[in-house]
């Protein structure tokens, strides 16, 4: 998906096309200077929605795959986001109508690291990866035959 969205069909040329029409219908005194900055946040939100999804995806895919501690599957998650958002950037600055970008990385690593901080709480919320120490005591006091 990341690499279609990075093609000619969705270039600031073909995506203004469709939000500036939108939000000069919906806010017809809208200013140039507004509808370009708004267009140019959409585009940077789409960045760091698309990757933090790839963040979650790729540390879920990791964990589920590698015997290593959470810091670790996170690291080489991020690892992956930096290699994809290099390789999209690259191919961007051959195309015609696009360019790419470093600050376009920094988004897409932004995106990530939000991707993998969300699935990290999420893991900590039910208790996966916790601490040694706290899984064990939790343990314990569930353990039939306990008295506390």
């Amino acid at each position: 998906m990341i690499l279609g969205f990075s093609g000619d069909e969705f270039s600031a040329q073909s995506t203004s096309r469709i939000l500036g029409p939108l939000l000069r219908w919906l806010f017809p005194e809208i200013r140039h200077a507004t509808l370009h900055a708004i267009h140019l946040w959409v585009r940077k939100g789409a960045h760091v929605t698309e990757y933090a999804v790839l963040g979650l995806l790729a540390f879920r895919a990791l964990h589920l795959s590698l015997a290593i501690s959470l810091p670790r599957i996170a690291l080489l998650g991020l690892a992956v986001v930096l290699a994809v958002a290099a390789t999209d950037e690259l191919r961007q600055s051959l195309l015609a109508s696009r360019t790419g970008s470093i600050i376009d990385v920094g988004f897409d690593l932004a995106g990530g690291v939000l991707g993998v901080c969300l699935v990290i709480a999420a893991h900590r919320a039910a208790g996966i990866g916790a601490p040694a120490g706290r899984a064990s005591a939790a343990g314990r006091r569930a353990s039939p035959g306990s008295h506390s």
